[in-house]
């Protein structure tokens, strides 16, 4: 599989949302709800806990076949993982909806999954503060989830520099 790149709204509930690999034994709900600002891996399963309440997200979604090291403009990596595809088609998970996107990884494979972040430091503050009774909120945060097939693009030389477009 070649590089892939898609860009979507998310309305993040509740300071939550999950995307999990269909075939994926673990539920979003049964991954640890806290703190805020982290993300939890288990599986094919990934729980993302936003720094505000309701909102909109952008969340960016790409196979690489060498991790990103620096995205620059704000963006900070939460964390890497190994993430299962089993049947490749991903489900984005909120609170009140949620259902399959059109991104798939290919099935059976593992990958090292990186989460990177803009704006979550402060997104707590602004929620309460400059954006108080404005609806919707939006621009909050940023997300990018990369997905590298594991093994891949270990070699330091191999490394891409880039920023989400």
């Amino acid at each position: 599989m070649g590089e892939l790149r898609i860009a979507m709204q998310v309305h993040i509930e509740r300071s939550l949302f999950g995307l999990t690999s269909e075939g994926s034994p673990v539920p979003w709900t049964d991954l640890p709800m806290g703190p805020t600002g982290a993300a939890h891996v288990v599986d094919g399963t990934a729980l993302f806990i936003s720094c505000a309440q309701e909102h909109v997200a952008t969340l960016t979604l790409q196979v690489s076949r060498m991790k990103t090291v620096s995205l620059g403009d704000g963006y900070v990596l939460v964390g890497s993982w190994a993430f299962q595809s089993h049947l490749g088609q991903l489900v984005l998970d909120t609170v009140n909806a949620g259902g399959c996107m059109d991104f798939r990884l290919e099935p059976g494979q593992l990958y090292t999954m990186h989460v990177w972040r803009r704006g979550g430091e402060s997104a707590e503050e602004r929620f309460y503060g400059e954006l108080r009774g404005v609806t919707p909120k939006t621009g909050l945060e940023d997300y990018l989830v990369e997905f590298v097939p594991a093994g891949v693009g270990a070699d330091a030389a191999g490394v891409r520099v880039s920023a989400p477009s």
